[in-house]
């Protein structure tokens, strides 16, 4: 029994020892599994913004199997998840088909192309498993719209103030009471650009609103809408009591 035994022991150290004389495959040449599985997740995050994929609709998680041969050639490829059994058998839920669909598109946009996996210097087969992490934080800021802000704010908080703050009182709006009330866009290169002036109860008063507005520009950041900035639309008043910012 000794003899068997230690027959088995050197069996075992020996399996363990071929075991680690494989080299797993390389991506171009250099780049390891995880170097290969971000670039994947980058470009399946771009994907999903350019093509306008909903967020809620893709798994935060997906499973992936494949098989590179002795050739580098990429085959067998397969989605794996808690659903199925043996080595498709793993942790991760089963991912939508959005995901499924998005994953794949992904991977067939790869560019490059696999080193096999050696044993003893000759080229072998080899199995990978991997998880990877879809970035839908990420993808549902792309796609969202950013709101439109002043000094990195809402200007519905802070705008009044810094209008308030540089609009000349020196008496010539004396006895002109009311509010001025002026449409303009804020351009997608933050630049300002006046509509018109929808109200006002004197020219000159419009003049100081409009020559204020004016000088917001560089202080505003676009709204934006899957990570591009948008022209928009905004809307102040300001009412003036002798000449005074109410």
């Amino acid at each position: 029994m000794k003899r068997i035994w230690l027959s088995g022991l050197v069996v075992l150290l020996a399996g363990a020892a071929w075991a680690q004389e494989i080299t797993p495959p390389r991506f171009n040449g250099s780049g390891d599994i995880d170097f290969f599985i971000k670039r994947l997740a980058v470009l399946a995050e771009r994907i999903a913004v350019e093509e306008r994929i909903p967020a809620d609709s893709l798994s935060p998680r997906i499973g992936i199997g494949l098989r590179i041969g002795e050739d580098g050639s990429v085959s067998d490829w397969r989605m794996i998840d808690n659903t199925r059994t043996g080595r498709d058998s793993c942790a991760v839920p089963p991912a939508t088909e959005a995901t499924l669909r998005l994953v794949r598109a992904a991977f067939d946009r790869m560019e490059g192309d696999w080193s096999p996996a050696e044993r003893d210097g000759r080229p072998v087969g080899y199995r990978m498993r991997w998880t990877i992490r879809i970035p839908i934080e990420k993808i549902a800021r792309a796609q969202d719209a950013d709101p439109l802000l002043f000094l990195g704010q809402d200007p519905a908080k802070n705008l009044h103030d810094w209008v308030r703050g540089r609009v000349r009182h020196d008496g010539r709006f004396a006895g002109k009471e009311g509010v001025t009330r002026v449409r303009f866009h804020v351009e997608a290169d933050g630049r300002i650009t006046i509509d018109e002036v929808l109200e006002t109860p004197d020219e000159r008063q419009a003049k100081e609103v409009v020559r204020v507005i004016r000088n917001s520009r560089g202080s505003w950041t676009p709204r934006k809408v899957r990570g591009v900035p948008q022209r928009t639309e905004y809307v102040y008043g300001i009412n003036l009591v002798d000449g005074v910012v109410d």
